[in-house]
């Protein structure tokens, strides 16, 4: 359902809401512990500070922090930045206009669960994210 964009900044947004609040994250350390390539990771980074997600600073002891407090932070605002969330999907059968009052053949079965979808993302934290146990196929662990 997400793009590989949006899952790679929902992997990153985790790990920076799971980390020491007053230290900042390098790039780096956040690519290493996610699995997601630093260069990859660091046009993601930009963007979440460019959409007032995360702030940054520069240099020595700089790194990327939470804008805000993680359970302030709804998964709907996180990721559409990154991927169409909001319930302007594409028709999978390629019609252009497809909407109750123009419906393809699979509108009827895929309307309740976008909006079930989009309730979760809604109602869903970074925090609870976090707080569920927050681990990354092939990733390293944190320390």
């Amino acid at each position: 359902m997400l793009s590989l964009t949006a899952q790679y900044a929902l992997r990153a947004m985790v790990f920076i809401a799971g980390s020491d609040p007053e230290r900042p994250v390098l790039a780096r350390e956040i690519a290493a512990h996610t699995g997601v390539p630093l260069q990859y990771l660091s046009r993601i980074l930009r963007d979440a500070v460019r959409e007032g997600l995360l702030t940054s600073t520069r240099g020595i002891g700089g790194g990327f922090r939470l804008a805000r407090a993680s359970n302030r932070m709804r998964l709907i605002e996180v990721l559409a930045p990154f991927d169409d969330v909001v319930g302007r999907s594409r028709c999978p059968f390629g019609q252009p206009r497809c909407s109750d009052d123009h419906p393809c053949g699979f509108h009827v079965h895929w309307k309740p669960v976008a909006a079930e979808y989009r309730r979760m993302l809604e109602q869903t934290t970074l925090a609870d994210v976090e707080a569920d146990g927050f681990s990354i196929a092939g990733s390293r662990p944190r320390r």
